[in-house]
């Protein structure tokens, strides 16, 4: 098959095994087993000093030289402060410049299947200048189960297929569109076991030396409202305060996400609505200096503001880092924890924690109960539950041998499930249902025509 993976117009690509972005993470990994068997390109926006074309082990690359980043993200935001009806991300205004110099590019190279992370609005442009092209609609996060269904209905109407990352999407995904339910499918994500993988433990301390050095807990994801970061430095500068030995590393990239989106992916979850809705400001004022202003930093300035010196002491706010540095700092934790108050649509760090021979106590949200076993791998507790949280730290941490069993489980579990061979082997079985399945399957556009989409 000659395949084209688009990836999102806000993350770039590197001709290289590291990419930033879970999204990037994703496509770069499927299209490196696809290239194995099948002719790949990957469309990426062009950064400064990248080249426009490249090539690397089998992949080519493509880049967009001009994407308008800053304009679509400024009007995002303001659009999900004042906007009405359709969120922007469903506008076909949204990045229409990358995705029309990627329709007119496809024209010239003719792939026969098209993957396209999440713009299913864009799915009748690449129909337009291939009819016979195949289009492939990666849902990485809830959003089918959450949007308007005539509007779904009309932008999959030139959607062949639909391949999600957890079962979780994929149910909520057919019970929102039952008509289309034989043509989504969990592929799912993985994580490279090669790479990822355990640090040897020969000089690991045991008995009476383990009370020589605090236990190491790790997050790893966006520093965002939605992942419950708030929830776990509260927690932890709590357990500290009442003289655990603990210390905290927090790995990624601090930011809001637009509200639009996170509104629209917690619709019906006034709880958790709730919990995050400080964090973006009440007044005109605050969400200016939150959300627009400081953006960057806003969240993570509250949390800081509001941890103890004891607690402040023993939390390092690493950042974005190497893949190198990410793999040290798996191997070095002794538990990783996800506290996502949003429901988690994989969770691509505890697929890697895992890989790493590292236990995980996270939400029981989304997709991630798929990965995790609870009681064996890790533990799972019910989402914004913090005193469930506090005890399932303190039981966790006060016993270093039983977290390192359930490590070694975790790594056998991710080598057996969790590998993105795996996951590539299910995108093409996917990709060749596409292109045998006769047009007339295909869902029709509404008698009425299209919904209007207000982009205000």
């Amino acid at each position: 098959m000659n395949i084209a993976i688009l990836n999102q117009p806000q993350d770039p690509i590197v001709a290289g095994e590291e990419q930033r972005g879970s999204v990037a993470i994703v496509n770069w990994e499927l299209a490196r087993c696809l290239a194995r068997r099948h002719k790949v390109i990957v469309y990426a926006p062009r950064s400064r000093g990248q080249p426009l074309r490249e090539r690397w082990r089998g992949i080519e690359i493509r880049r967009i030289p001009f994407v308008a980043r800053s304009f679509h993200k400024a009007v995002q935001i303001f659009a999900g402060r004042f906007g009405r009806g359709a969120p922007y991300f469903t506008s076909r205004l949204y990045y229409r410049e990358y995705f029309s110099q990627v329709a007119r590019d496809l024209s010239a190279t003719r792939p026969d299947i098209v993957h396209v992370p999440e713009q299913m609005q864009f799915a009748a442009l690449f129909k337009s200048v291939l009819p016979a092209l195949k289009v492939i609609v990666h849902a990485h996060q809830d959003q089918i189960a959450k949007l308007d269904r005539e509007l779904l209905r009309h932008f999959l109407a030139d959607v062949d297929a639909v391949a999600t990352v957890s079962d979780f999407v994929t149910a909520r995904a057919r019970a929102r569109l039952p008509e289309m339910a034989p043509r989504i499918q969990t592929v799912g994500n993985g994580v490279d076991v090669a790479r990822f993988s355990p640090a040897r433990r020969a000089h690991e301390p045991h008995g009476r030396e383990q009370g020589k050095r605090p236990v190491r807990l790790l997050y790893v994801g966006r520093i965002a409202p939605d992942k419950g970061v708030h929830l776990l430095t509260a927690t932890v500068d709590q357990l500290i305060r009442e003289g655990a030995s603990l210390e905290l590393t927090l790995i990624g990239k601090p930011g809001l996400m637009p509200f639009d989106l996170l509104s629209r992916l917690l619709s019906g979850d006034r709880e958790a609505l709730e919990a995050v809705r400080e964090f973006y400001g009440n007044s005109l004022r605050t969400w200016l200096a939150k959300e627009v202003l400081h953006q960057g930093r806003s969240y993570c300035d509250a949390l800081r503001a509001r941890l103890s010196p004891a607690a402040a002491a023993r939390m390092r706010f690493a950042g974005t880092v190497p893949q190198p540095a990410l793999i040290r700092a798996y191997r070095s934790a002794d538990l990783l924890v996800l506290p996502s108050i949003w429901q988690e649509s994989y969770g691509l760090p505890v697929a890697e924690a895992m890989a790493c021979g590292v236990p995980v106590l996270a939400t029981a949200s989304g997709g991630v109960p798929e990965l995790m076993e609870d009681g064996v791998t890790g533990r799972l507790i019910p989402r914004l539950d913090e005193q469930a949280l506090a005890r399932a730290l303190r039981e966790m941490t006060a016993d270093l041998p039983r977290l390192r069993e359930m490590g070694r489980v975790a790594r056998t579990r991710a080598q057996r499930l969790l590998t993105w061979s795996r996951s590539a082997e299910r995108l093409e079985r996917l990709y060749l249902g596409a292109i045998a399945a006769p047009l007339e399957l295909r869902p029709s556009i509404a008698a009425d025509g299209p919904p209007s989409v207000d982009v205000a």
